[in-house]
């Protein structure tokens, strides 16, 4: 590592580290001197772990993420609409639950990962995981990229497909 590259890494670090200090002070709601120590240290050690796990090069992340608009707009609105039509769901188990007194379950689904390319990138994985898990009747427990697998739990078991941003 050259003097160049340590000076931009401490750089980094200090300016990770006044962010992370700041916004522990903000949190706080405090300038008493135990929380601005606090600030200080809290501050130290994420500027530090972030230090860590960054990776080297420039993010690629937003080239990645505008391809996800290629999978246009009714994709990604389904989880929107699904947001209100599955509250319908979760009162019919709940009456189903507390008024009939009958015992309601979920169930884990698991399917393919769909073939898009924008989904296969990290930013599609994410989008697969947050809108799957937006809407109140269904968790995306996770996406194996080596298996090409996606595993989600539902607790009224629906006709969506399990990827919640595949193809209808």
């Amino acid at each position: 590592m050259g003097r160049r590259e340590g000076t931009r890494r401490l750089a980094n670090w200090c300016l990770r580290w006044v962010v992370l200090a700041a916004l522990w002070l903000a949190l706080a709601d405090s300038r008493s001197l135990t929380e601005i120590v606090a600030a200080a240290v809290v501050g130290a050690l994420g500027a530090s772990f972030a230090g860590l796990i960054s990776r080297p090069g420039r993010p690629r992340t937003v080239a990645t993420s505008a391809r996800l608009a290629s999978l246009g707009v009714k994709r990604l609105a389904h989880p929107l609409a699904r947001l209100i039509l599955d509250n319908r769901l979760l009162a019919q188990a709940l009456w189903r639950r507390l008024v009939r007194r009958e015992p309601v379950g979920g169930s884990f689904r698991a399917a393919h990962l769909p073939a898009d390319p924008a989904l296969r990138t990290a930013a599609g994985r994410v989008a697969m995981e947050a809108w799957g898990s937006l809407t109140p009747n269904r968790y995306v427990i996770g996406v194996d990229e080596e298996n090409g697998a996606i595993l989600v739990h539902e607790l009224i078991r629906s006709e969506d497909p399990v990827a919640p941003l595949a193809r209808r």
